[in-house]
């Protein structure tokens, strides 16, 4: 009997691998979510899925009773074939009985994940006991309880996304798109819904047609997420535009990558207020931002002192205003915020989410800061992300448009306006980047 594992970015390509060396007669074992790439005990890398698959070694390549007697029967009865082949069952039945058995078979098909989780605890006291405070390979005891941290809640998605689509009936491809759409990240009530809509919708000779299955999901999404189409100043009028939210997400930054780009890519006269009293460390970094770009800047402590600044920039074609990080659950701070951004306002203010921030967390500061008329979201940090569901939960939730997405820390390089493209293949990977 040949045992071996396989890994692919997804379950259609798992497949694909295991098909291409182990042929029609595999069997699969069992299927886990794993980091791939580098990284010290195989963690911080991206998601991958791994199904581990077996064979009978004999000339024939028949089965093997022992192998057969030793699996769950209804995993046994499933093997690998082609489309239209013949021999027991297609790739969408074995996929199926992966995907919808009893809990007593999911909670078998995440074992592996569990003693991943074990072997983290193992290795977590070994450090603990020897370096409590050092750094062993690189990695810290705090990068190795959060990572042991996502992993539980990594085993906790799937099992609830398996029973999820336990007692349905989905053809292979909408279960493999259900997957990817919780393994990036987006909620099991949300993604189950689009599948649903899909198997609804989508004509029942396309089913088996991953591409045009795949290219309906992204049409779907592209539905639902709004977008801006970023800032565009139309002659004569003045656009005042705000970046609003919590610390730590890269206001600052964000401002001086927008006023770079209005001022040398379209020629836009800029000028630049903050309202970040608080960091001294931020003024000061926006006032040398101003100063490289040849703009003029204000640092004002309220709304009388702001209304007048925007005065004095009257001959400003855009005006960015910059805005000291707020806790969504300090009361003083957000009230601070309310009296500045008041509904009768004509600033654009718009929410600045960094796409790291938990997808609770993200709900929680849209639901503070939105007593704010929110114009749109700008998702920083994405370029310390390898999940983006969150964008489109928030998307469904709030129905805030999506302004701009920045990619890193360069000015004014890493930013770019959001579409609807960009944002439906940083989920579904339509591009294969």
């Amino acid at each position: 009997m040949q045992i071996k594992r396989f890994r692919g970015a997804d379950m259609q390509e798992a497949l694909q691998h295991v098909k291409r060396e182990m042929g029609n007669d595999a069997i699969i074992l069992s299927t886990r979510q794993v980091r791939g790439g580098r990284g010290t005990f195989g963690l911080f890398g991206k998601p991958m899925l791994e199904v581990t698959a077996a064979r009978d070694a004999g000339e024939n390549g028949g089965d093997s009773a022992g192998l057969l007697a030793s699996l769950p029967k209804s995993l046994a009865k499933g093997r690998l074939s082609g489309r239209g082949g013949a021999g027991g069952g297609s790739e969408s039945e074995l996929l199926k009985q992966l995907v919808m058995r009893n809990q007593a078979d999911t909670q078998s098909l995440l074992m592996p994940l569990q003693d991943e989780i074990q072997e983290l605890k193992d290795i977590l006291h070994q450090v603990g006991d020897t370096h409590k405070t050092s750094v062993r390979e690189g990695v810290s005891l705090s990068q190795i309880q959060s990572e042991m941290a996502e992993i539980r809640q990594t085993l906790q998605t799937l099992s609830l996304s398996t029973a999820g689509l336990r007692d349905a009936e989905y053809p292979e491809n909408l279960v493999v798109l259900y997957q990817q759409l919780i393994f990036n990240g987006v909620e099991e009530k949300f993604a189950r819904r689009l599948i649903e809509e899909s198997m609804k919708n989508i004509p029942t000779n396309e089913l088996d047609d991953f591409s045009y299955v795949k290219i309906f999901l992204a049409r779907m999404l592209m539905k639902i997420v709004k977008v801006t189409g970023g800032l565009r100043v139309e002659p004569g009028r003045q656009r005042i535009m705000a970046l609003v939210g919590p610390t730590g997400v890269g206001k600052t930054t964000t401002v001086a990558k927008l006023a770079s780009e209005q001022l040398l890519k379209f020629r836009q006269k800029v000028g630049l207020i903050t309202i970040d009293t608080f960091r001294i460390a931020a003024v000061e970094q926006l006032k040398v931002y101003a100063k490289i770009m040849g703009v003029p800047i204000a640092v004002v402590s309220g709304r009388e002192d702001l209304g007048r600044a925007i005065r004095e920039f009257s001959d400003r074609d855009m005006v960015f205003i910059d805005t000291g990080g707020r806790s969504q659950r300090d009361a003083l701070q957000m009230s601070e915020i309310y009296q500045i951004f008041g509904s009768d306002s004509p600033i654009e203010t718009y929410l600045t989410l960094a796409v790291t921030t938990k997808d609770t967390d993200q709900s929680e500061i849209t639901r503070r800061f939105g007593q704010i008329p929110l114009t749109g979201v700008v998702y920083t940090k994405l370029d310390e992300s390898t999940t983006f569901g969150s964008i489109f939960n928030h998307s469904i939730r709030f129905k805030t448009p999506v302004a701009y997405l920045t990619t890193g820390q360069k000015v004014p390089e890493d930013i770019e306006v959001a579409t609807k493209e960009r944002l439906v293949d940083l989920l579904l990977n339509i591009a294969g980047n």
